[in-house]
C-alpha cells in the first residue's frame, strides 16, 4: 500500500514541474527578419574573435554563454602503427565573443564550398603577385626596360587581378561578421514565459 500512495504521489508531483528552458540566440538582419535561431541541440558553427574555429552541438545557452560539445577526429600513433580517434570536449564561450557565424548552406562543417568562395579569390590573388614577381625578375635578369612592349600594361593588369581576388575574399568575410550583416539577440526563456 505504501507504495502505490508513493507513486500517487510522484505521479501528481511530476505534473506540477517542469523543465527550465534553455536561452537561445537569434540572428537578425537589419530589417529585423529572423535569419537563424541557435537554441540548446542545434548544431553551430564559427569563429571567435581570436580566430577560434567552433564547430558542435549546443548543450546549453545561458547566463550570456554558450556551451558547445565539439568533437575533433584525428590519427594518433600506437605500438602497433596509428589509428582514427576522436576527442571529444565541450567549451563555454560568450555569445559576444562569437565574431563570424556560418549560418548559410554555403558552409560545411564550418568551411565555405563552391570554387568561387574558396578557390577562385586565392587563385586570382597567387596569379597577379605570381606574374609581377616571374615578369620583374626577367625584366631584371635580361636588363630590359619596364617601358618596353607593354610590360607596365601587363603588370598592371597582373596588379588589377590580384587586387581584385584579395578585395572578392574580403568583402566575402566582413559580409559574414556579427554586427555588420546581421546583428545577435539573446533572448531568454524566463522572459518569454513572463509574457503568456
Amino acid at each position: 500500500m505504501k507504495t502505490i500512495i508513493l507513486l500517487i504521489t510522484i505521479l501528481s508531483c511530476s505534473i506540477f514541474t517542469y523543465s527550465q528552458q534553455s536561452d537561445f540566440l537569434v540572428l537578425k538582419k537589419r530589417n529585423n527578419r529572423t535569419i537563424k535561431t541557435y537554441y540548446s541541440g542545434a548544431f553551430i558553427s564559427g569563429e571567435t574573435h581570436n580566430s577560434f574555429r567552433i564547430n558542435g552541438f549546443i548543450t546549453d545557452i545561458r547566463n550570456d554563454s554558450v556551451f558547445i560539445r565539439q568533437e575533433q577526429t584525428q590519427l594518433v600513433g600506437t605500438e602497433f602503427g596509428s589509428t582514427m580517434d576522436t576527442i571529444k570536449f565541450q567549451i563555454g564561450i560568450d555569445y559576444r565573443e562569437i565574431k563570424r557565424f556560418n549560418y548559410t548552406s554555403n558552409y560545411v562543417w564550418g568551411g565555405k564550398k563552391g570554387f568561387v568562395q574558396v578557390a577562385l579569390p586565392k587563385i586570382m590573388m597567387i596569379a597577379g603577385a605570381g606574374f609581377i614577381i616571374l615578369e620583374t625578375v626577367n625584366t631584371i635578369y635580361r636588363k630590359e626596360s619596364f617601358n618596353d612592349s607593354g610590360k607596365l600594361l601587363s603588370l598592371g593588369i597582373a596588379a588589377g587581378v590580384a587586387l581584385g581576388g584579395y578585395f572578392i575574399q574580403h568583402i566575402q568575410d566582413k559580409n559574414k561578421d556579427a554586427g555588420k550583416k546581421y546583428k545577435v539577440v539573446y533572448v531568454k526563456a524566463a522572459d518569454l514565459k513572463k509574457g503568456f
